[in-house]
């Protein structure tokens, strides 16, 4: 069980490598031209913030927790999904 949460929780911490720039270019843009980049504020923050879970899973002792593993598991469904829809969707210019 502890390698299965560890290897979630570095999972997510990979894939905050797209959404933390993501989040902080979209603030200092101020969402664009019309603000309409604002909109995808909210998911990657959400996303940003299992990086609290995902670092708690390397910490003695939550190695083991159940809950953890079921946060960081929603989590990662929660990021492939956005993180599908973000890079395979053509970008308009």
């Amino acid at each position: 069980m502890k390698n299965i949460n560890w290897t979630i929780a570095i999972l997510l911490i990979l894939s905050n490598i797209y959404f933390l720039p993501l989040t902080f270019v979209t603030l200092k843009e101020m969402g664009g031209a019309m603000g309409y980049g604002l909109l995808i504020l909210p998911f990657s923050l959400s996303i940003n913030l299992l990086l609290i879970t995902a670092g708690l899973t390397f910490k003695n002792k939550f190695n083991d927790s159940v809950g953890l593993l079921i946060i960081n598991s929603i989590g990662f469904a929660w990021t492939l999904f956005w993180l599908y829809l973000l890079i395979s969707n053509p970008k308009m210019d």
